[in-house]
């Protein structure tokens, strides 16, 4: 734990329920909820970093007037920066981090489900398709798609596992590439993970796309669906490599700040960027990007 003078407490306290919730406000700012309380959990200790969260839920309480599916998400988020912080100080690996700390908030979030979905009196399932329709409604309104009927709807919603679950490890990759330049700008602890840029997937991990993939060709919709939820998960891996091997390619050729920014912004959020950025870290198996690169520049540089 950092060593933080007595009457600095109330300060940091107050300055991560405010910067928290003022993320929890803005929709595009929510997938960065877990910084704050993971740099305050590092920074005050356990004990008093709990209290950040636990303030933030009972405000959201409070401001809700009960207990609602938006009060579950965001607690789960701020769950999610609290066990990053945990799994930092037990020195775990990056692997390890992401799946231990995603797999707590998946497991909380399904019992947050099933006890939400019991006081409520409606199916989880039923509860499920009612976001997605509240959901796509918002998405229709903005113009972003078009009227779905309700069997694309109902596809959506048997999808939602592997989409959450792909969800919840990359806001939780996103957030630990951050916070690691944030503690230690701040002269914090921060974990020693190694050259992130030379991360890969397992290589066993393409045998299982193969699979998901051939199981998406066949047309029993238990099978199709599963298929679905599978390659959720094998794509977002992937994903995670080709990020790697686009800021190994950052690194080795200097890029100036502004397009690095602009670059990672595209990979992000721009489709089909994204898509092009998963299929270089599905196919590095086989090309070796990085490996390719080093030779490039070596050669530039021989000459």
């Amino acid at each position: 734990m950092h060593v933080v003078q007595q009457h600095h407490v109330p300060k940091n306290v107050i300055s991560g329920i405010v910067i928290t919730f003022l993320l929890i406000l803005g929709a595009v700012t929510a997938w960065l909820v877990p910084l704050p309380v993971l740099y305050y959990r590092i920074k005050l200790g356990r004990r008093i970093g709990m209290i950040i969260p636990a303030v933030m839920i009972v405000i959201l309480m409070w401001l809700s007037k009960s207990i609602t599916t938006e009060l579950i998400i965001i607690s789960g988020w701020m769950l999610l920066g609290f066990l990053i912080s945990e799994c930092f100080e037990s020195g775990y690996s990056i692997d390890k981090t992401i799946l231990y700390s995603s797999s707590a908030v998946l497991v909380s979030g399904v019992l947050a489900l099933f006890f939400y979905s019991n006081m409520s009196q409606i199916g989880i399932y039923d509860l499920a398709f009612q976001q997605v329709k509240v959901f796509m409604g918002y998405l229709i309104e903005a113009g972003l798609i078009a009227e779905t009927p309700d069997e694309v709807q109902r596809m959506v919603t048997w999808m939602l596992p592997g989409m959450i679950t792909t969800m919840v490890i990359f806001i939780a990759w996103v957030n630990v590439i951050l916070a690691i330049p944030l503690l230690r700008r701040n002269q914090l602890p921060a974990p020693e993970f190694g050259m992130l840029d030379q991360w890969k997937a397992p290589e066993k991990l393409v045998w299982v796309a193969i699979i998901g993939t051939a199981g998406m060709l066949i047309e029993t919709q238990p099978v199709f669906l599963l298929s679905m939820n599978v390659m959720c998960l094998v794509l977002m891996a992937y994903f995670l490599q080709g990020i790697s091997i686009i800021s190994f390619f950052v690194k080795k050729t200097r890029i100036p700040p502004a397009l690095r920014y602009l670059l990672y912004w595209l990979v992000f959020f721009q489709f089909p960027v994204n898509l092009i950025v998963t299929g270089i870290g599905l196919f590095d198996m086989w090309v070796d990007f990085r490996k390719r690169l080093l030779n490039l520049t070596k050669n530039d540089s021989d000459e």
